[in-house]
């Protein structure tokens, strides 16, 4: 005991310095998510070169969920694969897109991410250098992600499913029955679902008329330009019916696994120009007539 005193006394600035170091360590590992990723700019080069050295490490020790994830979304694409269509026979429709590809996805590492915040976020380790760009939509092998919010040049931040404002148009696979996914605080107290759980989401706008059973397949409906049509949001929980209103609320456990979240793909939609100036252009000449 005398001798730890001893030492504590000769090496107290020492361990006072080292102990300094592994708080401030702990409060930008844990507490700095771009505060609502409003500062994101080209400072946080240097945050996301820290967070590409912490990744590094903490990456050797995620192999096997990594397998594990790959291995799944192999299967996915074998199973895609055998019922695919073949295209070579289809027409050639212009010079850059001669295929009509719609999609294309680029490969991206989580290298910070948080889950246990009313409102979260991830940081990937590519941007506008590699393709991505803001509204582009994430998706892990298991299921969607978020939203690309904040791009720079090697960086990007996502607003994370796991967010208050993230709204995704989500349908059942076996009927086509359509709502709007969404996380946060919005859950009906009557439900008795908690709030703020990172393995659940609530699917709202369901006609009664639905027959739902739990196991039911959630995917996206795309009816939007950032997710393609029948990427996996997870299955039906749960459901209980709105008060005074011909609806239901679906709670839906989320395929994707935010809390081992490693690698991630970005979805570039290749029409999406054309489809939002088509949409703009009607809605401005309808505006037009109606004046």
């Amino acid at each position: 005991m005398y001798g730890i005193i001893a030492f504590l006394r000769r090496y107290y600035f020492s361990v006072l310095f080292i102990l300094l170091e592994i708080i401030s360590l702990v409060f930008v590992f844990t507490d700095n998510y771009y505060h609502q990723a409003g500062y994101f700019n080209s400072s946080n080069r240097v945050a996301g070169s820290v967070y590409t050295v912490y990744s590094g490490v903490t990456s050797y020790f995620d192999l096997k969920n990594v397998n594990a994830q790959l291995a799944e979304q192999n299967n996915h694409l074998l199973n895609f694969v055998s019922t695919a269509k073949d295209t070579s026979t289809h027409k050639i429709l212009s010079k850059t897109n001669p295929y009509g590809q719609q999609y294309d996805f680029i490969v991206a590492e989580v290298i910070d991410n948080s889950t246990n915040l009313p409102n979260n976020y991830l940081t990937l380790n590519a941007g506008s250098d590699q393709g991505i760009g803001e509204g582009m939509g994430v998706i892990s092998p298991l299921g969607i992600v978020g939203v690309v919010v904040k791009v720079s040049a090697h960086y990007s931040v996502v607003m994370s499913l796991l967010h208050q404002k993230t709204l995704v148009s989500a349908m059942f696979k076996k009927s086509g029955t359509f709502g709007t996914l969404s996380w946060g605080d919005k859950t009906p107290a009557h439900t008795g679902w908690s709030d703020g759980d990172y393995r659940f989401a609530t699917l709202s706008q369901i006609p009664m008329s639905e027959k739902i059973k739990a196991g039911d397949t959630i995917v996206t409906s795309g009816f939007s330009t950032i997710f393609p049509k029948g990427i996996l949001v997870g299955e039906v929980n749960d459901f209980k019916s709105i008060p005074e209103q011909y609806f239901y609320l679906v709670h839906v456990k989320l395929s994707t696994d935010f809390k081992n979240l490693r690698y991630v793909y970005v979805v570039s939609n290749l029409k999406k120009i054309e489809m939002t100036t088509l949409e703009n252009d009607a809605e401005n000449s309808l505006n037009d007539k109606t004046k």
